[in-house]
């Protein structure tokens, strides 16, 4: 009796190990998920051809997104748990933040208004403002490869001037009164001597911030270094902004003082402000960092085009800045209205 051969033909079917592969793949780059099960489209009873496209590759972006800043998040603290420097100023951002919830409770029950507002409403702006630019400047320090020494220093030196100046701001808003260009009293003068002081001194310390950043001594990416030294050079431009108001006496160009303005903003609606410039500088603290490390994460974007894309970015602010204070100079708002 002759021998048969049978020969089993396997069916198309993947095998453990190259699933458990996907699967790991999947999982790594953060696409959790209905993801997961979309990639073995031979196991699932819904047949491929019946999703559309869009479904899925919306979903995969948003979700390596949300992957990439909770990595930088996670990385950031860390760096900030080991950083001691910083602690000063994290307790000054407390600090404003208790104060803007007191102010916002006060508010509805606030009837006195200087210059055309509320009194309560500049100093509520303040703090929300001066919030921003000290955690700005945590992330910084927390960032910066230089000595515990430098950090403290400069830790110190904005805490304060920052916690001196809402506190005048603050003051002078609960005695009915303004905080800039207010020499009406001796005591009215001194105060806003003062803020005259330590605005100039908060600009040294946003300087050796800068030096820093030209000499490249932060710790990240070169598209975010660049963002943060412009956003520091656009930080002291504001800053000197601040200072042709101190010169002349008053943030307005052609019209009186407390004339009508922006609700909320109070820029005047009537002739130039240079309020508007001095907020982009200022802001730029924020913002020019901010894109820089978007850019940097910009996967179609070729790495040598990165920086380019961030002095683009920067230029075009320069610019808009530049737009806003001759328009104040000029005498013309940003609205008329």
């Amino acid at each position: 009796m002759s021998k048969q051969t049978f020969v089993i033909t396997p069916k198309n079917y993947p095998r453990p190990l190259e699933v458990l592969g996907e699967q790991a793949a999947v999982l790594a780059s953060g696409e959790v998920g209905s993801e997961l099960f979309l990639k073995q489209g031979s196991r699932d009873s819904t047949s491929s051809r019946h999703r559309r496209p869009s479904e899925s590759v919306p979903t995969k972006t948003f979700s390596k997104a949300i992957h990439r800043l909770k990595e930088d998040v996670r990385t950031w603290y860390e760096l900030h748990r080991r950083n001691g420097a910083t602690n000063v100023v994290v307790l000054a951002i407390y600090l404003e933040l208790l104060l803007m919830l007191v102010l916002l409770v006060l508010l509805p029950f606030d009837t006195v208004q200087v210059g055309g507002r509320y009194r309560l409403i500049k100093p509520l702006n303040f703090t929300m403002s001066m919030a921003m630019y000290l955690a700005t400047v945590v992330i910084l320090l927390d960032y910066l490869r230089a000595s515990m020494w430098w950090k403290k220093v400069i830790g110190w030196g904005v805490s304060i001037c920052l916690l001196t100046a809402i506190t005048c701001i603050t003051m002078q808003a609960a005695r009915g009164t303004t905080s800039h260009f207010n020499n009406s009293t001796p005591f009215d003068s001194a105060v806003s001597s003062l803020m005259d002081i330590v605005d100039p001194l908060n600009a040294v310390f946003v300087l050796v911030l800068l030096i820093f950043a030209i000499r490249v001594q932060y710790d990240v990416s070169r598209s975010s270094q660049l963002g943060i030294a412009f956003g520091l050079f656009l930080f002291l431009a504001g800053s000197a902004i601040g200072g042709v108001m101190v010169a002349q006496g008053q943030s307005v160009v052609g019209v009186a003082p407390g004339g009508p303005g922006l609700p909320v903003l109070n820029w005047s609606t009537t002739g130039g402000d240079f309020r508007v410039a001095h907020f982009l500088g200022i802001h730029a603290l924020q913002i020019l960092p901010i894109a820089g490390w978007l850019i940097d994460r910009l996967k179609g974007l070729p790495r040598r085009a990165k920086p380019t894309a961030v002095v683009a970015v920067s230029a075009g602010y320069v610019l808009l800045m530049g737009f806003v204070f001759m328009q104040a100079m000029n005498g013309e708002p940003l609205v008329r209205m």
